[in-house]
């Protein structure tokens, strides 16, 4: 396979331009850079968090319970979704153990239980015995506030 095909040179100044914007200091530029544009290749990567959400459906919902599973390592969350049905319906999250343990924690350890929020859910393509086509996840939330 020819590598010449698939690099992109926009990569380059994108990554020189994140560095610069990030202020941080370098000694070695060709360096610094190449850092920078493994760390945006990742953000881009399938299973990052980014690529995630933007292959979201998203949900207007009220969430009317969050629980931790200590067997599965995600949050349970209970929601009722504002499409007019009134039924409940549920999703997990990521798994704690996972490379994004902490967003997780940040995202859903908090409490939401009566919030109106968007709920963003997909597919995680990890394909087990259990479930070959995949998990449905809630990768992210955003809270609109209580419920007044």
């Amino acid at each position: 396979m020819d590598n010449d095909t698939q690099f992109d040179p926009s990569a380059i100044r994108m990554a020189y331009f994140a560095l610069l914007l990030s202020g941080r200091k370098y000694d070695n530029l060709e360096l610094a850079v190449a850092q920078e544009m493994l760390k945006l290749n990742r953000l881009a990567s399938e299973r990052s968090l980014p690529s995630m959400i933007g292959h979201s459906v998203k949900i207007a919902a009220t969430i009317n319970s969050i629980e931790f599973e200590e067997t599965s390592k995600r949050y349970l969350i209970k929601f009722i979704a504002d499409n007019g049905e009134r039924k409940e319906e549920q999703v997990r999250s990521e798994r704690m153990d996972s490379s994004h343990k902490d967003a997780v924690k940040k995202i859903w350890g908090r409490d939401l239980v009566g919030h109106r929020v968007i709920i963003f859910k997909c597919k995680d393509r990890v394909e087990s015995k259990e479930a070959p086509s995949g998990y449905r996840i809630a990768p992210y939330c955003i809270d609109r506030g209580k419920v007044e």
